[in-house]
């Protein structure tokens, strides 16, 4: 292996090898028509008063950047770089207002609770709430009502917080389990205003709670089931102001449930019988969708309005005992779109109205049993956008109004090859989608689309590339020379120079898709003199990456040359 390097500096021009000097080479401008990049990788795609943040990758060295887009490439910029020489990683982003609230963990301050405006003067630390490297490590970051709640764990153990976005505002709200015990606050969720949640206090197990943010109005709603044991309220879902949810009481197992805030208001919905495990509650224009499984009928579409006479199975979409799995339950301007089996058809895309009739196989993307899942169904307005592979294209994005006429392909994004990988992130921003996508040249980076093709396109390859790693080295003591291997990120040129007097000739090779490249170290007419006198020859070289649209960056080893 080369020896460690011994300097590093990206150069302050951006020397892109296409077109220019740099290039060296007809062929090598050929290749920077056509470039390929590494990607930035972004991720935590969220809307912030109309503002895409997220997070990603240049080619600067490590993560853990801040970014924000209008949706242009002038208007996509780094927010912030909380690199510094140290590791770095951003998780929870969450809109509140205006503002961006998010966790970020370092090695010095641990995982603290952060914000944003947009600005690097306005990315700050909101409050070191555990002071030193340990961190609070926040998470369960929602806004309710204007304010940010989280919980936290300090010298209280883990509990329900709140911020206003100050240092000063930013506050435990109740201890509800005193002493070093935790009462674990989880699945933070906001009804109309009102915050549920679920937690244990010592006495009761983890049953559902309420908070209006203060000490005195954080509350239990109701004991579910008794004592200490535990009802573990789950699938917390808003619908109109009411909140369902799923829990076990001990007596009927575990069946929807609903609650207006209070004790007596939370209730049963309906004894489902056997082994039901309601999941995926959703609100579908104010009516309840969820899946659940019956000894007849396997796992299936239900519906509820809230009464035990109005939650029932929609459909029997796979007959008899076998499932249909719904799965990514989405509301889509009132109407429920999913994903499904029938037995005969694959996992495709399904809609429903909340009728036997009205649910219905949209379109077979997939002919055949094996179709392929669509997934990352989003709703932006009244249509549909999810991932899909038809068996010809690969994993795609694709639309839907409801219709098979109108459930398309939007893009081939990827042309010249079926890929796994497909759209993801997806994301309802003002009124467009935002996605992160590889269109097999360029890596993971943004993209949008208003469901034409043409208006398909990639947002800015935020990473151009510029990474390089010097690798084994392979010495032909006969010749006195040698080779090594050069690995790259990106289409470019790699160029060995010597530095000061060190006697041997510059090379350079270039790299089509940022695969291994191979140079050769040769000595110069009076290093091989010295070769042959004394059978070594100490260089120092200059390797240089230079991608075609990126600054070039350098480091420098040293080797020594042998001839026997």
């Amino acid at each position: 292996m080369a020896a460690a390097p011994l300097a590093a500096d990206a150069g302050a021009a951006p020397a892109g090898p296409c077109g220019t000097a740099a290039a060296g080479s007809d062929a090598l401008r050929a290749l920077c028509d056509n470039p390929h990049t590494p990607g930035s990788l972004p991720n935590q795609l969220v809307d912030v008063g109309g503002t895409m943040f997220f997070q990603a990758e240049d080619l600067t060295d490590g993560g853990g950047k801040l970014w924000k887009s209008d949706g242009t490439a002038d208007g996509t910029v780094l927010v912030k770089d909380f690199h510094g020489g140290t590791y770095s990683y951003i998780s929870d982003m969450t809109s509140v207002g205006d503002t961006l609230f998010f966790t970020r963990y370092d090695y010095d301050q641990g995982k603290e609770l952060w914000k944003s405006d947009g600005t690097e003067a306005g990315t700050v630390l909101v409050k070191d709430i555990v002071p030193g490297d340990a961190g609070s490590y926040p998470r369960g970051l929602i806004e309710v009502g204007g304010t940010l709640f989280f919980t936290a764990s300090d010298e209280n153990g883990w509990e329900l917080w709140r911020s206003d976005g100050t240092e000063a505002g930013t506050v435990l709200v109740k201890d509800t389990r005193p002493g070093r015990f935790s009462s674990y606050p989880s699945l933070l969720t906001d009804v109309q205003g009102t915050l549920y949640y679920t937690a244990q206090d010592g006495v009761h197990g983890q049953e559902l709670w309420t908070s209006d943010g203060t000490e005195a109005g954080t509350v239990l709603v109701k004991d579910i089931l008794p004592g200490r044991h535990e009802s573990y309220p789950y699938s917390l879902t808003d619908v109109q102001g009411t909140l369902y949810f799923t829990a076990a009481d001990g007596v009927h197992g575990r069946d929807v449930w609903s609650s207006d805030g209070t004790d007596a208001g939370t209730i049963l919905v309906k004894d489902l019988a056997g082994s039901a495990r309601p999941g995926a509650l959703t609100d579908v224009g104010g009516t309840l969708f969820f899946r659940a499984t019956d000894a007849t009928t396997g796992r299936e579409l239900w519906t509820s309005d809230g009464t035990e006479a109005g939650t029932f199975m929609v459909k029997d979409i796979c007959r008899g005992q076998d499932s249909s799995r719904p799965g990514w339950l989405t509301d889509v301007g009132g109407s429920l779109f999913f994903t499904a089996r029938d037995g005969v058809h694959g996992e495709e895309l399904w809609t429903s109205d909340g009728t036997k009739a009205g649910t219905v196989l949209v379109k077979d993307i997939t002919p055949g049993r094996d179709g392929d899942r669509p997934h990352s169904l989003t709703a932006v307005g009244e249509t549909l956008y999810f991932s899909a592979d038809d068996g010809v294209h690969g994993k795609e994005l694709w639309t839907s109004d409801g219709t098979k006429t109108g459930t398309v392909l939007v893009k081939n994004i990827t042309p010249d090859r079926v890929r796994d990988g497909g759209p993801y992130n997806l994301i309802k921003v003002g009124g467009t989608l935002f996605f992160t996508d590889d269109n097999g040249r360029l890596g993971y980076e943004v993209w949008k689309s208003d469901g034409t093709r043409a208006g398909t396109t990639m947002v800015n390859d935020i990473n151009k590339g510029g990474w390089f790693l010097v690798g084994y080295k392979t010495p032909n003591t006969r010749t006195g020379t040698m080779k090594i291997s050069v690995d790259v990120d990106a289409t470019g040129r790699v160029t060995v120079a010597p530095v000061g007097d060190s006697q041997f000739k510059t090379a350079a090779a270039s790299s089509a898709v940022g695969e291994p490249v191979w140079v050769t170290l040769a000595p110069t007419r009076a290093g091989l003199r010295q070769l042959k006198q004394t059978g070594r020859l100490p260089v120092r070289a200059r390797f240089t990456f230079t991608p075609c649209d990126a600054p070039d960056r350098s480091y420098a080893h040293r080797y020594v040359l042998r001839m026997r």
